[in-house]
């Protein structure tokens, strides 16, 4: 007989806190893998009331059956009365089944804790598949904009190579277009295609025929026949020379033509021409030709401007051409010619054409070549040439002065002898 039934309820209470999986299920897990799976809850009041009540009723079979197993070796009345002071028997005879022990509140609470757990986690689940979601879509509609980015760049850049490509083909046409009416007007109808065309001239390929029948310039030189007659010899001996130089042409706004330079030339070659002498070497029908045009924004002296232009250049003097004076007598008489100059600086002029009493060092250079001053008074220095010229320059000093030069001083105008007396300088 058992004398104190409260002592065995507390070992059964300890012993059903610590089995109660193993008890009611079978197993060896938690006691919250035991209960049964947490559902949503609900906010029904009647399915709240059911839960409870399920609860309750799980708990009263449990101590009914924890109790039974630990009294059934106790005899059948005390194991009633036993029973019944804890009230673990049959819900059907028990007043009040309701009551829990402290292990069923553990037991409930890890119930509830865990179906807690469980709808928290699928709240979570809830939010982070509704944040996948969005962040997908995200991703999704980013990718698609790059795709349209990259297509209208695409599509961008395929119109720009398809208007450079027009833009290029355009500007072949014209290049073509405006090539084509360069040439149609470059092609002069005497003078032929122009080879070189620099703005301010022309440069053609003629025959002599062609050159022939244009005017000359009506401020020219006088053609005079002779002289063409005498270059044209010269030439039948040096036709392996070609023809040096150039002819130049003036054109006016209204296309005459006319020959500013190398008259002289084009007689030499008509004559050439006339007489059959036109070879490959003096090919005649091959004659370069530059063409000064006068555009509508030149001046009305264009063609005197050109003429004069020509014309300053000098031609070779006889002293310079190579083989004819010796290198030691051109020395000679450059240095003469230069102390002298040093001598009476005011008298000399740059130009050739300087008129008198001024001297051009030049002229004055190929006088006294020609006239082979070196040879005829034995002068073998440019001391000695310029001690020679002095003693001239005293001795005309002297007829000028004296008036004894007869005719020839009376030919010198007043002013410049005047100027001559001034310096002492009468060569």
């Amino acid at each position: 007989p058992i004398d104190e039934p409260r002592q065995i309820v507390g070992m059964m209470i300890s012993v059903a806190s610590k089995s109660l999986c193993r008890i009611t299920a079978g197993r060896s897990h938690h006691v919250s893998r035991c209960i049964v799976p947490a559902r949503r809850k609900s906010t029904d009041p009647r399915t709240s009331r059911n839960d409870v009540n399920g609860t309750a009723s799980f708990l009263t079979d449990l101590r009914l059956r924890a109790a039974k197993a630990l009294t059934a070796s106790l005899p059948p009345e005390s194991r009633s009365s036993l029973l019944r002071s804890i009230n673990a028997i049959d819900s059907s005879l028990a007043e009040d089944s309701n009551q829990k022990s402290i292990g069923e509140a553990v037991a409930e609470a890890v119930k509830k804790e865990a179906e807690k757990n469980d709808h928290k986690w699928k709240r979570e689940k809830e939010n982070i598949m509704a944040k996948s979601e969005r962040a997908a879509k995200e991703r999704v509609q980013h990718d698609l904009l790059i795709q349209q980015r990259r297509l209208e760049l695409e599509e961008w850049q395929m119109k720009i190579r398809t208007e450079k490509v027009e833009e290029e083909k355009k500007r072949i046409e014209a290049s073509k277009r405006e090539k084509d009416r360069d040439e149609e007007n470059a092609h002069h109808p005497i003078l032929g295609p122009a080879f070189v065309d620099l703005g301010y001239k022309r440069v053609h390929i003629t025959s002599a025929r062609a050159l022939a029948a244009i005017p000359i310039w009506e401020k020219q030189r006088v053609y005079r026949h002779d002289r063409a007659k005498g270059m044209a010899t010269d030439k039948q001996r040096t036709t392996e020379l070609g023809l040096p130089g150039i002819i130049s042409l003036h054109e006016a706004e209204d296309g005459q033509l006319a020959i500013l330079d190398g008259q002289h030339r084009v007689g030499m070659m008509a004559i050439l021409q006339s007489k059959g002498m036109d070879t490959d070497q003096l090919d005649l029908e091959r004659v370069l030709v530059e063409v000064f045009p006068q555009h509508s924004n030149s001046s009305i002296a264009h063609a005197s401007d050109i003429f004069t232009e020509i014309n300053k250049a000098e031609p070779v003097k006889l002293v310079d051409m190579p083989g004819i004076a010796k290198k030691a007598d051109r020395n000679i008489i450059n240095d003469g010619a230069q102390m002298l100059m040093d001598s009476y600086p005011d008298m000399f002029k740059p130009s050739q054409r300087c008129r008198s009493p001024h001297l051009n060092i030049d002229n004055l250079r190929d006088a006294l070549f020609a006239s082979d001053v070196l040879k005829r008074h034995s002068v073998k220095s440019s001391k000695a040439l310029f001690d020679w010229m002095s003693e001239k320059n005293q001795e005309l000093g002297h007829l000028y002065v004296n008036g004894k030069g007869g005719s020839t001083v009376n030919q010198v105008s007043k002013t410049a002898l005047n100027k001559a007396v001034k310096f002492h300088f009468f060569l």
